[in-house]
């Protein structure tokens, strides 16, 4: 078993350990081979950093995934747990309803998306790329689940206590409810970290652009280097996997829990 699973491992990081090498390139017929120059990578990331557009577009990439991951997590969570906690007249039908749109596609909704960015104005701005994005259904359902099994003895006392339900979600909810905010936060900070198509429809401004689209104009600035163009995807890599070495007990038990829930 042991031997399998090392053989596993090994087949995943060989594109890893394959990208590293081709960052090593120094131009583009060469591929970098087996092995891998540092000092040439190390070239490849001051050149990255030190002129163009890349700063830029990790800088807005940062600004796009935490925005939107933020904002999902307190919205979200706050109505995943008023859904499951909180009996108001319309609730069971509102849940339905938010469940009925995950059958949706994302491109049925993307044209009247763009509308409604457009009439407010924002295009070319933070707002028109975080905005439409800072609360989804996925994000309802899951934290709803979760909130299912909070224990009804406490929620209660808290109110026996004279406590608002504002506060017993923030001082008892959010606690009890960490792991599944930490799997939607980064659930979102993932998808809006690899988010292409929206960046590309509503930010036409290149001091907007994220990692996805700046990435494709690297070839046009630095005419070209294979190299180059791999080390800025290496380092675009970095920053989701150490938040999923970070996160990751918190996602396995976020999504685990969450689906046991009736």
């Amino acid at each position: 078993m042991k031997v399998v699973l090392t053989l596993v491992v090994a087949v995943m990081l060989l594109p890893v350990y394959a990208m590293i090498a081709v960052s090593s390139a120094s131009d583009a017929n060469d591929l970098g081979g087996l092995t891998f120059d540092v000092s040439q990578l190390g070239a490849h990331v001051a050149q990255l950093f030190g002129q163009g557009g890349f700063p830029l577009y990790l800088r807005n990439s940062l600004v796009l995934a935490l925005g939107v991951a933020v904002l999902e997590v307190i919205l979200s969570g706050a109505a995943g747990y008023a859904l499951a906690q909180l009996r108001f007249p319309g609730s069971r039908a509102l849940f339905a309803v938010i469940v009925g749109t995950l059958s949706l596609s994302p491109i049925v909704v993307l044209v009247p998306m763009y509308l409604v960015v457009k009439a407010l104005g924002w295009i070319d701005t933070f707002q028109g790329m975080i905005v439409p994005f800072m609360m989804s259904a996925f994000g309802v359902f899951l934290v709803r689940q979760f909130a299912l099994a909070l224990p009804r003895e406490l929620l209660l006392s808290a109110r026996v206590d004279g406590a608002g339900e504002l506060r017993i979600f923030a001082r008892i909810g959010v606690p009890l409810l960490r792991p599944a905010l930490l799997t939607l936060f980064l659930l979102q900070f993932l998808a809006q970290w690899d988010s292409l198509l929206w960046p590309l429809i509503v930010a036409n401004d290149p001091g907007l652009w994220p990692l996805p689209v700046g990435l494709s104009q690297l070839q046009t600035e630095y005419d070209f280097s294979i190299g180059l163009v791999s080390t800025a995807a290496l380092i675009t890599a970095v920053p989701p996997l150490a938040l999923m070495f970070l996160l990751q007990r918190y996602y396995v038990a976020g999504l685990t829990l969450g689906g046991l829930r009736k």
